[in-house]
């Protein structure tokens, strides 16, 4: 029992069009995938900014503190130039400590959202490149089914001049 061509043809289409679509969908799970982890890594990112200043704020009231202690053990006034001085050089380097942390935030998020959107791309020309291969593979097969119903005999494989070759 064999199948004309023809059938083979489309079964093979049929084949090729499955195992692409299988991955296909492999492909936009996987891309799914890699964005949950980045959006947790900006989440992660946010939160370790948020702790990084908090601990920068914790820091800068333990050294106000330690200044007004030493102020009080000392018997100076907390209004002394050198009481006000320290305690706002340790407000001004906190401060600028905190600018720090959040611009370096922000950029790990902006370059995070960079591969997020890099990657949503990329799995979407992938998805693409896929349906254009099975679309491209179903009129491979209908050409080839055009061509073999217009030539029954001879299809893709003409082998009758191979009988010529034998009667000589």
């Amino acid at each position: 029992m064999s199948a004309d061509p023809v059938t083979l043809a489309i079964a093979s289409f049929a084949v090729q069009a499955f195992g692409t679509m299988q991955q296909v969908k492999a492909q936009k799970a996987q891309t799914k995938e890699t964005v949950k982890e980045y959006e947790e890594e900006k989440k992660y990112n946010v939160l370790k900014g948020i702790q990084d200043s908090n601990d920068v704020l914790e820091e800068a009231n333990k050294k106000r503190k330690i200044n007004r202690a030493i102020q009080a053990g000392l018997g100076y006034s907390d209004t002394s130039r050198s009481f006000l001085s320290t305690q706002s050089e340790i407000d001004r380097i906190a401060q600028k400590d905190i600018t720090n942390i959040r611009i370096n935030t922000r950029r790990g998020g902006e370059k995070l959202q960079s591969q997020i959107y890099s990657t949503k791309v990329m799995g979407k020309a992938k998805t693409y490149g896929g349906y254009s291969s099975i679309v491209s593979a179903g009129f491979k097969t209908a050409a080839y089914a055009t061509s073999y119903k217009s030539n029954p005999q001879g299809g893709q494989y003409d082998l009758s001049n191979t009988n010529k070759m034998d009667d000589d």
